[in-house]
């Protein structure tokens, strides 16, 4: 019987979170699934696997345990979109689970309860239902079943060593996979695989040393060294994240520039809001309106001291109260520091916050809440109906939050005209529906939104690119040449500029230009210099610069095998006469407007 109720709990808890998440199952594909998944050609074959591992710049992002999941999927079920979006249900249900049985370890009260206000909870629903946020879901689980294997370990040591074991349970008795030294090493391993699917899980060893002290009352060298390793893990591949996100993703510039005095108001507001979210998840966007930083301001300063009381507070009542509410402080405000903007993340371009970089503070803070609930409603039969009454109501309204939520991720148009109905401020937003608008055809409606982008953001690169790609299609080559210089002075080194004035300078004859343009582009390497390439062949050919044209479709070729029109450039440069020109079959710089790169 006592494992008959935890398996219709457990089976009531999945139930829950697959009827909440309906519409997700039920959604395309939305931002940035294209650069992860429907246009990632490291997704396809061996080679794009290896790449996947061995090449830290194949992918915006090094997470190399994700890709690997969609490349393994993309053989399954292709691109539909169904498979990739049931596997993140499975994997936040699965992880809601794992939760409760890690808070059940713990003795931790209201467990089942806190487990299900995450699985519920819509500030989840961005990391659940946007299939670039498998970082998020695959990183948690694993990280859950780590933290699971340390305990396991931690306790069978503390057992053996202090010779309370019995004789049953001893090392040599147990099997392999139950043994100390098993469970050490499978803990490490699962850090690791954490690790490189999301590098916020870096924060795991901290929050097991919170969990150690809130459980002993104090820490010893004992409960640190073991956590040494993955401490310098952690540490190594957090560094290499963020190297890769001020290179690779190019979150560097003015835009993240604060002083420390602007850091620590960023990071009190943040704080205050992600709480306000977990208790109040109303008025959720995709993207928040980017909050004004100003240190000098003293309005901006009662989010900081709040936060400061709140710890002082609990710091000082420890005694009175527990160790539970400073612990819960510590936990909430840690697994956060990643997004409280003291390391540049690309997405933080449009907005401070995102749901999504809280979906570990999730975690922590619906079992806090649950536990604080269950202690607070202590053993009086009456109150405990009570709370249990109030929790079935609070479910029912967060799982009726999230189902609604979830809808906005049908697609990409559903997606972007929700978003800009609560942020009509949002530039990038005005931007991207507008491409999306743009690729339907519906020219007129994209360009008034691209406009609105500029009007709220001048320099606005990607708005300006898909300005100039709608100019380059009507043949106002000029006007498209100026749009792109416009960009060029806000980043004199963006490639994807760069190649775009290439190929309207061969468009417009100006072949001296374009060459420079596209060699321009090739002093700053990104994943797209095979364009870059192709149309400096096209260029040179027009100037009859054969030979040097064939290099250039080589290399075009062999940075992209696959690539269809450097293939017939070279097919037919090679058939023409040596001092004969050719069309070359055109300047191949780009296809399309491109929309911002995302994410985080």
């Amino acid at each position: 019987m006592k494992r008959a109720v935890p398996f219709g709990l457990a089976a009531l808890l999945v139930a829950a979170v697959v009827a909440a998440y309906l519409p997700a199952l039920r959604a395309g594909f939305v931002w940035n699934d294209d650069t992860y998944l429907t246009n990632n050609r490291t997704l396809d074959g061996g080679a794009g696997l290896h790449a996947i591992w061995a090449d830290p710049r194949a992918n915006e992002q090094y997470y190399p345990l994700v890709f690997s999941s969609f490349w393994v999927e993309k053989r399954l079920w292709g691109l539909r979109p169904l498979g990739y979006h049931l596997v993140n249900v499975l994997l936040h249900a699965a992880s809601a689970l794992l939760l409760w049985r890690l808070l059940r370890r713990l003795a931790a009260p209201g467990a089942w309860f806190g487990a299900a206000l995450f699985a519920l909870h819509p500030v989840c629903v961005e990391s659940v239902a946007w299939v670039t946020e498998r970082k998020n879901t695959l990183s948690l689980l694993l990280s859950l079943l780590a933290a699971l294997a340390y305990l396991a370990w931690s306790e069978r040591r503390a057992a053996v060593a202090g010779g309370s074991a019995r004789r049953d349970h001893a090392p040599d008795l147990l099997p392999w996979y139950r043994r100390p030294g098993a469970l050490y090493a499978g803990a490490l391993a699962l850090f690791a695989l954490a690790l490189l699917a999301k590098t916020t899980a870096a924060l795991l060893p901290a929050v097991l040393l919170v969990l150690a002290w809130w459980r002993a009352g104090r820490l010893r060298g004992a409960n640190v060294r073991p956590l040494v390793p993955f401490f310098a893990i952690g540490a190594a591949l957090a560094l290499n994240t963020a190297w890769l996100e001020t290179t690779v993703v190019r979150a560097s510039g003015s835009e993240w520039s604060l002083s420390p005095a602007g850091h620590l108001v960023l990071a009190g507001r943040a704080v205050a809001f992600y709480a306000g979210k977990l208790l109040w998840p109303t008025d959720l966007a995709f993207i928040y309106p980017r909050w004004t930083i100003d240190a000098a301001a003293v309005r901006q300063w009662p989010p900081v001291l709040a936060v400061l009381a709140v710890l002082a507070a609990a710091w000082a009542l420890r005694r009175k109260l527990g160790r539970g509410p400073l612990a819960a402080v510590l936990l909430f405000g840690g697994v956060l520091v990643p997004a409280l903007g003291f390391f540049n993340v690309y997405a933080m371009r449009y907005s401070w916050v995102a749901d999504h970089f809280a979906y570990q503070a999730v975690a922590v803070g619906a079992a806090c809440v649950a536990a604080a609930v269950a202690t607070l409603a202590g053993p009086s039969l009456a109150r405990r109906r009570a709370a249990a009454a109030a929790g079935v109501a609070v479910l029912a309204a967060f799982g009726t939050l999230t189902f609604r939520h979830a809808e906005e991720f049908a697609s990409a148009e559903t997606l972007w005209r929700a978003t800009l109905a609560r942020n009509p401020g949002c530039f990038m937003c005005h931007t991207n529906y507008g491409f999306l608008l743009y690729r339907q055809g519906r020219v007129a409606d994209a360009i008034d939104h691209f406009r609105a982008s500029l009007r709220l953001k001048p320099d606005n690169v990607p708005a300006l690119l898909n300005l100039a790609k709608v100019d380059e299609d009507r043949g106002r080559l000029d006007e498209a040449a100026s749009e792109l210089r416009q960009a060029l002075a806000v980043d004199p080194a963006d490639p994807t500029v760069l190649v775009n004035l290439g190929t309207v300078c061969t468009k417009a004859g100006r072949y001296e230009d374009a060459i420079g343009a596209y060699r321009d582009a090739l002093r700053h390497p990104s994943p797209d210099d095979y364009l870059a390439h192709n149309g400096l062949g096209v260029a040179l050919i027009r100037q009859g610069r054969r030979t040097e044209a064939v290099e250039e479709f080589r290399e075009a070729l062999r940075l992209k095998p696959d690539y269809w029109m450097a293939r017939a450039n070279l097919e037919r440069a090679l058939a023409a006469p040596p001092a004969a020109g050719t069309g070359g079959g055109g300047p191949g710089g780009r296809s399309r407007p491109l929309d911002p790169v995302g994410g985080g």
